[in-house]
């Protein structure tokens, strides 16, 4: 039976195991969301994590967690992850006109965490063009944009102001076949395929 991981998940299901840095009940493995060592290669066929990526930053950590939940699926395997849209939240914030102090800080909160415990803090920000161009430097294809995974009623279906506030993206991990690297699919000079502007080689394509 095809396995699924849900990372940062909280509510048990029977199609998904839950990885979770709290030692909650329902939770089958206990850990860092950027350490999944403790699973071989070609795992799962499914990766899904909501509000997640926001918490490493962007340096080093946000790209070491996309590469190691790639590692840990299966070929042609999907990630379905989902941030906090930082072009919805900068909406809002700067929304004077309709929201008042107070509906335009908590908007802010969303964009920075709760900061409510250690974990319960934000380093980055995201939005499709940026999520897509650490998905792109990671290795995944074949990269889209959701409204709805129609798996949990979680973050990633959150709407706050009439206004859908998370960023859903869908990306798929290599098959053998298609495990060509980008700089041989891209030219150095070409446009990158993340949509900056820039080309591939001052972007995507720049050495780490």
């Amino acid at each position: 039976m095809a396995r699924k991981l849900h990372i940062g998940g909280k509510v048990t299901s029977p199609d998904w195991e839950i990885y979770n840095i709290l030692d909650l009940e329902g939770v089958d493995h206990q850990g860092n969301a950027k350490d999944l060592s403790r699973f071989e290669n070609d795992t799962f066929e499914s990766l899904y994590a909501s509000h997640v990526l926001e918490h490493f930053d962007y340096q080093e950590e946000l790209e070491e967690t996309l590469a190691e939940w790639k590692r840990v699926l299966l070929p042609e395997g999907k990630l379905y992850v989902s941030v906090p849209d930082v072009d919805k939240l900068a909406e809002l914030i700067l929304d004077k006109q309709n929201l008042d102090f107070s509906e335009r800080f908590f908007a802010m909160r969303m964009l920075f965490g709760g900061q409510t415990d250690q974990y319960d803090f934000h380093k980055v920000g995201l939005n499709e063009e940026f999520l897509t161009h650490f998905l792109i430097r990671t290795g995944f294809v074949d990269i889209t944009r959701t409204d709805d995974f129609g798996f949990f009623k979680d973050t990633s279906t959150k709407v706050y102001k009439n206004t859908w506030i998370s960023l859903n993206m869908i990306a798929k991990k290599p098959s053998k076949d298609e495990e060509i690297t980008q700089s041989e699919q891209v030219r150095r000079n070409d446009p990158c395929p993340c949509k900056s502007g820039k080309r591939y080689k001052h972007c995507c394509g720049a050495s780490s």
